[in-house]
């Protein structure tokens, strides 16, 4: 279980954004984002600020307890927000994420990050100039 303190520790460490697709919890309907574990405890994870993000619940729930992906036949870790930068692994083209990486690739696919859903918010953000973050 995440007790408060930590759980606000990571809400403030993440600004609000989730770590995997980038939207702020306040452009959501439903704001309630996840303390996700990034390595889950099934694969020796822990309850410590290293192994934890915030997450939307789009992206945890498909994530899952995942901690890699396929490509070709291949593969490759999922993006970690505590050991890797955003920015070395992803890029914005219009609303759609896109993976620079065969990290960003195989978890732009896991966790389905250009949903149509997704992309129809993002668009809509971006619209009234509120994505993507500036530090992207």
């Amino acid at each position: 279980m995440i007790g408060s303190r930590l759980r606000a520790l990571v809400l403030r460490r993440a600004k609000g954004r989730c770590e995997y697709c980038r939207i702020h919890q306040s452009d959501v309907d439903f704001p309630v984002f996840h303390v996700e574990h990034v390595i889950p405890h099934k694969h020796g994870g822990s309850n410590k600020s290293a192994n934890l993000c915030l997450a939307c619940p789009e992206c945890n729930f498909a994530k899952g307890p995942n901690v890699a992906g396929l490509i070709n036949g291949k593969l490759f870790p999922l993006f970690h927000p505590r050991r890797q930068l955003w920015k070395q692994h992803f890029r914005w083209q219009g609303a759609m994420v896109v993976g620079t990486t065969k990290v960003g690739a195989v978890t732009v696919r896991v966790l389905n990050m250009n949903s149509t859903a997704r992309l129809k918010l993002r668009r809509s953000l971006m619209d009234e100039q509120r994505f993507p973050p500036l530090e992207d």
